[in-house]
């Protein structure tokens, strides 16, 4: 189902864009698109989104992901370039350095683990990464995983919390307007196929980090 026409998506993304809303800023700015729910108790667990998008029109703006790899993995990780490339020993390192796993929980944006790694990883990353809403997610137990890395260096985490609502970044303000699109289509099929009818969508926003948001209601 397409709730949201293309043409009503782009004039959406069009008017956070513009001046009146997104002011000029000396930083380049993220675009997220918001998308809110209604008729849903997330008290009762009507919704639960913890999906993986990837985007199909790459940000400049990559995001940040930690990978603790099996030591056959080892190179194809380095080779992928993720922000941080943890061995298990590295890893097992971390126990009782609460302010290193904090950072570590608060730079990142994806957490790669080896199966092997997983127990290791919940004990030792777990208590940081819950509380961000973060979570790691498992390597396949192929050696090469360079393509695997870098896929999530271009995802994004569709998920909800406490309330209706998903808040997804999708690009960066310098990005065309077409690619922006690209990439909020691919948010919103997944989003549509999750919840149990096209009236449980409310609206869509788009806003930049800094901008006012415009908003958009399903037809």
């Amino acid at each position: 189902m397409t709730l949201v026409p293309d043409n009503a998506l782009a004039e959406a993304i069009k008017i956070a864009l513009s001046t009146d809303h997104n002011p000029k800023r000396n930083f380049t700015q993220s675009v997220e698109m918001i998308v809110t729910f209604k008729g849903i108790d997330m008290k009762k667990g009507e919704l639960k989104l913890r999906e993986i998008v990837v985007l199909p029109k790459a940000p400049p703006k990559e995001m940040k992901v930690l990978v603790v790899p099996t030591l056959q993995q080892m190179d194809y990780a380095r080779k992928a370039e993720p922000n941080v490339v943890l061995s298990k020993e590295e890893l097992q390192k971390l126990q009782g350095q609460k302010r290193a796993v904090k950072k570590l929980a608060s730079q990142n944006d994806w957490f790669l683990i080896a199966p092997e790694s997983m127990a290791l990883a919940g004990r030792i990353l777990g208590p940081a990464l819950g509380p961000r809403n973060k979570f790691p997610t498992p390597l396949p137990n192929s050696p090469d995983i360079t393509e695997y890395v870098l896929r999530f260096k271009r995802s994004v985490a569709v998920k909800t919390k406490d309330q209706p609502q998903v808040q997804v970044f999708i690009g960066v303000e310098n990005m065309s307007q077409n690619d922006l699109l690209e990439n909020a289509k691919a948010v919103l099929n997944v989003i549509e196929g999750k919840v149990k009818s096209a009236t449980n969508i409310d609206a869509v926003y788009f806003k930049t980090t800094m901008g006012k948001p415009a908003k958009v209601r399903p037809k």
